[in-house]
């Protein structure tokens, strides 16, 4: 089944590209998650290194220390490795500072820049990875809905007890798949008119930067799920604090990408709504075909909530105030007192 990659040029308007190889995403994933993650094991080795050395140092400074065999041996087995290395680094790179032996120094500064560059980059390969994954299961839903459905069975007649025994296993069965889910729902603000006087191929750049922003706050926060329409996405969640800290890290971070990344002239900015409560779902359901009151208001509280805040029914986060500053919004949505949470005063638009 080919791979189906889609450009959006504007809200309604899609193209849709088959590309030839569709086994290189998932191999790209599986480098990316391998590399990140032995990225990480690395800089791990290296954080054992240097308290393996400054305990070891700290130990030294003893002066009864063989009266205790353990640690004698500790600072033994430690200087026994430390020494030949310390060798090869003097007969590598000038040591000798103003009259005193740097060695030391010099290596524990070499080990701690690259256990720091080494977390960086694995952790941007890991979030990659995360990336791709969103992406594979973006594809599929594409490719689904341009092959069309199953071609369809044979109308078989069914009598009024046959009718009613599978009506009572598939309500048995859709039971079994009810459970309790938070979904987030986020949009940007006036995506259309910000990309009105603005070069085509930077816009449609700006807006694939921040979709992996928001992409990585959502795997940073154990999303299960997710849909994207032209500019915005549904996400399911576990629970509501990973669905309230998802949107607080899009929104947080949304400071530092005007500032730094976005080239149009526009700011970017959000609107996020948050729901919670049971649905029918299991693993092999996608987002966008998931269809419940829960995520529809979900939806509602995002479209009538504020610039750059998170909206949410009072009962939905009413046990967890003590956890997440939200405050009484003094409106209703679909029957439901509204509370919000901003990081400062936010316009409405």
């Amino acid at each position: 089944m080919p791979e189906i990659e889609t450009e959006v040029s504007g809200p309604d308007a899609s193209s849709v590209k088959a590309k030839p190889e569709p086994a290189s995403l998932d191999n790209r994933i599986v480098c990316f998650a391998a590399m990140g993650f032995i990225l990480r094991l690395t800089q791990k080795a290296f954080w054992a290194i240097m308290l393996f050395a400054f305990v070891a140092a700290v130990l030294a400074g003893f002066n009864d220390l063989p009266k205790y065999p353990i640690f004698n041996k500790f600072v033994v087995l430690e200087r026994s490795v430390e020494t030949p290395v310390l060798e090869a680094l003097r007969r590598s790179v000038p040591t000798n500072f103003r009259g005193s032996n740097v060695a030391a120094g010099i290596l524990f500064g070499f080990v701690f820049v690259f256990s720091f560059f080494f977390g960086i980059w694995g952790d941007g390969l890991i979030a990659r990875a995360a990336e791709l994954r969103v992406l594979r299961e973006m594809r599929k839903e594409e490719i689904k809905a341009v092959s069309g459905t199953a071609p369809p069975q044979a109308e078989v007649k069914l009598g009024r007890k046959d009718l009613l025994e599978i009506y009572a296993r598939t309500k048995k069965s859709l039971e079994e798949h009810k459970v309790k889910m938070a979904f987030l729902s986020i949009d940007v603000v006036n995506s259309t008119g910000m990309k009105a006087g603005e070069e085509p191929g930077i816009a449609e750049r700006d807006f694939r930067h921040y979709k992996r922003l928001v992409v990585r706050a959502l795997s940073a926060n154990n999303v299960l799920k997710s849909a994207w329409t032209p500019d915005g996405v549904m996400a399911g969640f576990k629970s509501v604090p990973e669905a309230v800290s998802a949107a607080q890290t899009v929104i947080a971070d949304l400071k530092k990408f005007n500032s730094e990344v976005k080239t149009i002239k526009a700011e970017f900015a959000v609107r996020a709504g948050i729901n919670a409560g049971e649905v029918f779902c299991d693993e092999t359901t996608p987002m966008a075909e998931m269809t419940d009151m829960v995520i529809d208001i979900a939806g509602h509280m995002q479209k009538y909530g504020c610039v750059n805040g998170i909206a949410i029914p009072k009962s939905v986060i009413e046990p967890l105030l003590g956890e997440f500053r939200f405050a009484d919004a003094a409106r209703v949505v679909d029957k439901l007192p509204v509370y919000e949470w901003k990081p400062e005063a936010a316009p409405r638009a």
